[in-house]
């Protein structure tokens, strides 16, 4: 089944929506827009030397998605760029992985760090276009073992009408979540961020935790226990006691936030680095590595 999210094409005259119909739910994870920027658009793969490419200038946006739906990325692929070229871009470049160039190719691009964004260096794939010239923009998709990851790039004239993403016909953080929980037991809190090397969250709100509170205010008779993890640097005495510090910390802040949520309903455990989601060899699979997920626990009585 296909679903929906949109772009906003707003045109000179009128707004005109772009839906396109995509393999997957995606929920809008990051974005990010300057106002007068220089995009490097690819336009071929790794020489050895560079990644030849054309240089646009104007407000360059950066929109970051994620799906709990595992799907390959040339699949979440073929189902965008057709409809892309309906609107006016031309391909300039489509590559994967080892033929885009592998690390080098990948390590040319502005990618928006972990944990709203992740690339698996051996299973990705990327797509550029220009159109009239004057406006370009590429996606990039992967996957990790939990999630599909996206990011959307584009660039504009300063004085040309802006390419928006409407998360208006997104699938919900809320939903994403409960969906996920009852299909697998387990969701990743994945927004969480924590200061360096402390259990100390460097936020004072975090949205999946406003949806797991949701959750729990919903279904009264469900239990869970948050489980810590780390990346494996340093010892595994140091990774269990940090992952449990930070697990108890997210469950600190879940019933602080949520009062009306018993306190025996909510566990934490943690299990420092013995059940990464990524390879530890690279930073970024170590980013995605120091997480807390939520688990679904039978109901103390």
């Amino acid at each position: 089944m296909l679903r929906h999210f949109a772009f906003l094409l707003l045109l000179p005259c009128q707004a005109q929506a772009l839906e396109l119909d995509m393999p997957i739910d995606l929920v809008q994870s990051s974005q990010s827009e300057q106002s007068l920027a220089t995009l490097n658009l690819p336009t071929g793969v790794w020489n050895g030397t560079e990644v030849p490419s054309v240089t646009l200038t104007g407000q360059v946006t950066k929109t970051t998605f994620q799906s709990s739906e595992i799907r390959k990325p040339d699949v979440v692929a073929a189902a965008i760029w057709p409809q892309l070229e309906a609107q006016g871009y031309d391909l300039t470049l489509q590559c994967a992985d080892q033929t885009c160039g592998g690390y080098d190719f990948r390590f040319t691009l502005p990618i928006v760090p972990p944990p709203q964004m992740f690339v698996d260096l051996g299973d990705y794939v990327f797509l550029s276009g220009l159109k009239d010239g004057t406006q370009g923009l590429w996606l990039l998709i992967s996957r990790s073992l939990g999630q599909t990851h996206v990011q959307l790039t584009q660039v504009r004239p300063a004085d040309a009408p802006p390419i928006e993403l409407s998360s208006a016909s997104l699938t919900s953080a809320s939903g994403i979540l409960e969906t996920d929980l009852i299909a697998t037991g387990r969701y990743v809190l994945a927004d969480l961020t924590f200061d360096a090397g402390s259990a100390r969250l460097d936020k004072v709100s975090f949205a999946s935790l406003q949806a797991l509170g949701a959750y729990l205010i919903r279904h009264s008779d469900q239990s869970i226990a948050l489980v810590g993890h780390t990346d494996s640097s340093g010892s595994h005495e140091a990774n269990l006691d940090l992952s449990k510090q930070r697990a108890e910390a997210v469950r600190t802040m879940l019933l602080d936030q949520f009062p009306q949520i018993s306190p025996t309903r909510v566990g934490y455990e943690g299990i420092g680095y013995f059940s990464p989601l990524a390879s530890n060899t690279a930073p970024e699979g170590r980013e995605i590595n120091r997480r807390v997920e939520v688990i679904l626990v039978p109901t103390r009585p």
